[in-house]
């Protein structure tokens, strides 16, 4: 694997005060690294710094293993670095003189030179990703702050960065707007895009993260998989924070079309437990594979290496499905339900959660974190693996 990011001993100081003291930091390509920590951790003075955005005191920061910048390298060869590196902050930056093309296409043709052709293609492109490409004449005034973010992540993403660095970008939305962002970072993450994320979104943080960094008072306190940094601390200031944040009892997410859908499933499992057992309603035939498309091979991959139990009910087992269940033997276990129980939707059970899932032309997920309702739908779930395993005594 690649290594795009490698910062070493990086210290950083305002007016002698210390804000990063001794940063050591890998990156490599296609992973996503998360930091979380209090406030005036140092988390976005250490953005900063990788992003060629500040200087430093002392350390340096090599880019893909050959560009090296310390705090005396020449400014061109800074610039140089700063080019393949993205940057999205809590403020928008955008400018309000121009429309959301002008602001995406601005430097394709200005520092890529492209030529206007192309870079309005290409920020096409790049906002219809993000879901705004009927806002292309519009100014910034006219957009929520949610749609200002999305510009700001399509100017970014046009630039075809080899790493982008998101610090804390939902923190300036109001809540009903916060969703669609997150989702838009994990389609990007389920992309192979190599990230680097300051949140205080523990939840997103933990789906999405391949690795997480607890950061405080300018130190990296801890570094490990969202697994084990969020359930067995090492830290004991680490398991002072997490204690600190207050865990909602019920949450309710809506995530719709196949790339969203894709990409939740394969966040779900990252953030369960190793070994846990996921309850499956899956009566809907083998829509739901058909949804995952590719990205079942990941999904099953994780299944394999978290050692997870799939407890599955269905109607039938054919086609894909039948090698599905060949290569999880030891993972999947089965119950068949008459047929007359098929439906156009299903769910399932995974540990604080409940999903509700619809089948139509474009697959939706309703995710539900509320445990009074997990256990109603378990009750539920386990009378039907009762009555499947009654009438197939002698299937598996």
């Amino acid at each position: 694997m690649n290594q795009v990011l490698n910062v070493k001993k990086l210290v950083k100081d305002y007016e002698n005060a210390l804000v990063l003291r001794d940063i050591n930091l890998k990156v490599n390509k296609g992973q996503v690294i998360s930091i979380i920590g209090p406030s005036g951790s140092g988390k976005t003075t250490l953005l900063r710094c990788v992003g060629m955005v500040e200087n430093f005191e002392s350390g340096e920061v090599v880019f893909d293993e050959k560009e090296i910048v310390k705090n005396n390298t020449e400014e061109k060869v800074r610039e140089k670095v700063r080019n393949k590196i993205g940057l999205v902050f809590q403020d928008f930056h955008l400018w309000p003189h121009k429309t959301v093309l002008e602001n995406v296409s601005y430097a394709l043709i200005n520092v890529k030179k492209d030529s206007k052709k192309e870079a309005i293609k290409k920020s096409k492109v790049m906002l219809k990703k993000v879901g705004l490409l009927d806002k292309s004449d519009d100014y910034p005034d006219s957009l929520s702050g949610g749609q200002k973010q999305r510009v700001a992540i399509a100017r970014t993403l046009v630039m075809e960065p080899k790493i982008i660095l998101f610090d804390e970008i939902t923190s300036a939305l109001d809540p009903e707007l916060v969703g669609g962002i997150l989702k838009i970072i994990k389609r990007l993450a389920k992309e192979g895009m190599t990230m680097i994320i300051v949140t205080h979104h523990m939840r997103f943080a933990s789906e999405v993260s391949d690795s997480i960094i607890f950061l405080d008072k300018g130190r990296i306190i801890e570094q490990n998989t969202p697994q084990k940094l969020f359930s067995n601390p090492k830290e004991k200031r680490t398991k002072e924070f997490l204690s600190t944040i207050v865990d909602k009892k019920q949450e309710i997410n809506v995530y719709e079309g196949y790339e969203d859908f894709q990409a939740y499933h394969i966040g779900l499992l990252k953030r369960v437990k190793s070994g846990c057992v996921g309850y499956v309603m899956g009566a809907v035939g083998d829509r739901w594979f058909e949804c995952m498309g590719e990205s079942y091979k990941e999904y099953e991959k994780l299944l394999k290496e978290k050692k997870i139990i799939w407890k599955w009910v269905s109607y039938k087992i054919e086609g894909f499905e039948k090698d599905v269940s060949k290569s999880l033997k030891d993972q999947l276990k089965v119950s068949l339900i008459p047929k007359k129980f098929a439906t156009p939707s299903n769910f399932n059970i995974w540990e604080d959660t409940i999903i509700l899932q619809t089948f139509g032309e474009t697959p939706a997920i309703i995710e539900i974190r509320n445990k009074h309702l997990v256990q109603g739908y378990l009750n539920y779930f386990n009378l039907l693996w009762d009555f499947g395993n009654k009438i197939n005594k002698n299937l598996y």
